[in-house]
């Protein structure tokens, strides 16, 4: 079985995308642990184009499209995760970028390590953000099993920023966090001046400016309530294992 799925949604960012593909080759230990699965709409040719020129050596490198959507989280990460085939899940945007080398076997005996005693198996799991300042992880795994039970990787009510903060809250309210400091990634954005405010920046912008405030509004609705069935499904989950 395939450890882990790297869901990457992409748009108009052909050297991003490269360079990502080549950061992964470069610093996974073992490709048979890693399916990269990148979707980018239909009408970015552009994208299309150097996808199928790009070589890569993972044998589970595949490379979809979608009619365009506006909504990141429920059309491309969330159906990227119903599709995927690891037993952990990861979220990540073209412009992130792995530092430490064999990320992959470091990370499953991490995890495995954490996971033993839940037969539940739900997790969600954060590595170090080299640079970064916000005060919740933005590019955090989940397993597979947590997934499943919530059916959603990302809040599909968000067009674009603050899922990530949703999903700290979520886990944070039953506890299921893992933290991994010596894995280190790097988040190449134009917040912090190391990539370009590009078109596709500037689209991620304003769908969230349309609403600002609905990842509050989330918080306060919808995850409350996630945080209940959460802690009741683990909860019944230890039953029966004593049982």
């Amino acid at each position: 079985m395939l450890k882990f799925s790297i869901l990457c949604p992409t748009r108009k960012r052909p050297t991003f995308i490269q360079d990502l593909i080549k950061n992964i080759n470069d610093t996974v230990g073992n490709l048979n642990n890693v399916e990269l699965i990148i979707i980018h709409d239909e009408d970015d040719f552009i994208t299309g184009k150097i996808l199928s020129e790009t070589h890569t050596r993972g044998k589970s490198f595949y490379y979809l499209k979608r009619e365009r959507s506006e909504y990141l989280n429920r059309d491309y990460y969330n159906y990227l995760a119903s599709i995927s085939s690891g037993k952990y899940l990861w979220a990540i945007g073209d412009d992130v970028r792995f530092l430490t080398k064999h990320w992959d076997i470091l990370l499953e005996a991490r995890i495995e390590e954490y996971l033993k005693d839940k037969k539940d198996r739900v997790g969600y799991i954060y590595v170090y953000e080299d640079k970064s300042q916000a005060k919740h992880p933005c590019f955090p795994l989940i397993t597979k099993e947590a997934f499943k039970v919530l059916g959603m990787y990302f809040h599909p009510e968000l067009l674009s920023w603050g899922a990530d903060r949703c999903l700290w809250e979520l886990y944070s309210g039953v506890d299921r966090i893992l933290q991994i400091p010596e894995i280190h990634i790097q988040h190449f954005s134009y917040h912090d001046k190391t990539a370009e405010y590009d078109e596709t920046a500037k689209s991620m912008r304003d769908r969230f400016f349309r609403d600002p405030n609905c990842h509050n509004k989330v918080v306060t609705d919808i995850v409350p309530g996630q945080i209940e069935f959460l802690r009741k499904y683990l909860n019944d989950t230890r039953v029966e294992k004593s049982l």
